[in-house]
C-alpha cells in the first residue's frame, strides 16, 4: 500500500500543495497557533528521519533541568499501538509508548515528565498544569498548531548536498529546504560520521560522541567499546532513519561486524525476523549482536530465543558550549 501511495504522489504531489497552503496561512496570520503560557521549545528537522532529534531532546532537556528549570517533554510515540491515546509515561512497554519514547525515559533525568500524545496542545497544557516552565516538543517543526518560543532544526551533512534537497517522494525532505528560515537555531549534527563536510552557513555544529560502556541484554555483564571491538564475529542490526550513520559510527569505534542486517526506521521485529537472525548466528558462528539503543529496547524481548548477548552502542547525550550559550540567550 505504501509503495502504491509513493507512486501516486510521485506523479501527483498534492501533499506539497497542502504544505504550501498551510505554511502560507500560518506565515500570514490566516491561521494562528495556540499560545501556551510557558516557554515552548521545538526540536525538529526537515527530513524524514535520522537527524538525531531524540538524542538532542535528551541532551537539551537534561541541560536545562540541571540549570534549574522545570522541564517537560512531549513526544507522539511513533510506532506505538493505540496511537490516539494520550498519557503521562510511567511503566508502559515500547509497544504501548514507542521505541524512541523508551530511549527518552532511559536517558532523561527521572524528574523530567514525558507526555505521550499526538495532540501537542493538550499535552503542553497538561505539563503546564503540572508545573513545567519549559516544555520541549520532540519532532515538531512541521506541527504549526502550537506556538513555540524557540524553533530548533537539526540537519545532517548529506541534507546539505544539492541533489538531496528534494521533497518526498523525489527525495527525503518533509518540506522544501527553504522553509528552514522559520528556525531560530539550525544545528548540523553527525558531521564526524559523514564524508560530506558541509555545514549550513550560520549553523552550529554538534558531533556525535559515544559512551564507553555499552548496554547488554544479559544482566551483570559490563562491556565497553574496546572489548567489543576485539570480537571478530559480530552481527550488526539497524532499523533507523539513516543506517549509514550507524555503520559509520561502528567503523569510527573500530567495531567491525562480520555481517549486518538493515531494516526500515522504527521496524517492529517479528518471530520470522528473529528466526532469520538465529540462522545468521548459527551459520556464521556469531558471538554477539550490536545495535542502536532504539533497536535494543525491542530486541531484548527476544533474548531467550537469540541467547547470545545483544549490545547497544549508547550516545553521549550532551551539548557543546556554543549550543548551550545560544539556547540560554534565546530563552
Amino acid at each position: 500500500m505504501r509503495s502504491i501511495l509513493s507512486i501516486f504522489l510521485f506523479f501527483f504531489p498534492i501533499h506539497l500543495l497542502f504544505i504550501k497552503i498551510k505554511n502560507f496561512a500560518y506565515d500570514n496570520n490566516v491561521l494562528k497557533p495556540t499560545i501556551i503560557d510557558r516557554t515552548v521549545i521545538s526540536v525538529g528537522n526537515i527530513s524524514l528521519g535520522g537527524s538525531g532529534k531524540t538524542p538532542f531532546t535528551i541532551a537539551l532537556s537534561n541541560f536545562l533541568y540541571k540549570k534549574g528549570f522545570s522541564v517537560g517533554v512531549i513526544t507522539r510515540g511513533y510506532g506505538r499501538k493505540n496511537s490516539h491515546d494520550s498519557f503521562l509515561l510511567d511503566q508502559q512497554s515500547w509497544e504501548d509508548c514507542g521505541d524512541e519514547t523508551l530511549v527518552l525515559k532511559n536517558n532523561l533525568d527521572p524528574s523530567i515528565p514525558i507526555y505521550v500524545s499526538k495532540n501537542k496542545i493538550f499535552a503542553a497544557e497538561t505539563l503546564a498544569k503540572m508545573g513545567c516552565d519549559i516544555i520541549i516538543l520532540d519532532d515538531a517543526f512541521q506541527h504549526r498548531k502550537i506556538s513555540r518560543d524557540i524553533d530548533i532544526v537539526l540537519l545532517t551533512p548529506d541534507e546539505l548536498v544539492n541533489k538531496n534537497k528534494k521533497t518526498f517522494p523525489w527525495g527525503l525532505l518533509r518540506e522544501p529546504f527553504y522553509n528552514i528560515k522559520r528556525a531560530n537555531m539550525v544545528i548540523t549534527t553527525k558531521e564526524n560520521l559523514y564524508n560530506e563536510k558541509k555545514s549550513k552557513k550560520y549553523s552550529l555544529s554538534l558531533n556525535t560522541k559515544f559512551q564507553d560502556e555499552l548496554l547488554c541484554s544479559i544482566k551483570n555483564t559490563n562491556t565497553n567499546i574496546e572489548s567489543l571491538s576485539k570480537i571478530n564475529s559480530l552481527l550488526s542490526i539497524c532499523a533507523i532513519g539513516k543506517p549509514e550513520s550507524f555503520h559509520n559510527s561502528l567503523r569510527s569505534l573500530k567495531i567491525n561486524p562480520l555481517k549486518d542486517l538493515t531494516y526500515s526506521d522504527h521496524y517492529n521485529f517479528t518471530k520470522k525476523d528473529v528466526d532469520i537472525i538465529i540462522d545468521k548466528i548459527k551459520k556464521y558462528s556469531i558471538k554477539g549482536i550490536v545495535c542502536t539503543e532504539k533497536d535494543w529496547v525491542k530486541l531484548i524481548s527476544f533474548q531467550d530465543e537469540i541467547v547470545i548477548p545483544i549490545y547497544a552502542v549508547r550516545l553521549n547525550y550532551s551539548l557543546n558550549k556554543d549550543i548551550e550559550k545560544t539556547v540560554l540567550r534565546l530563552l
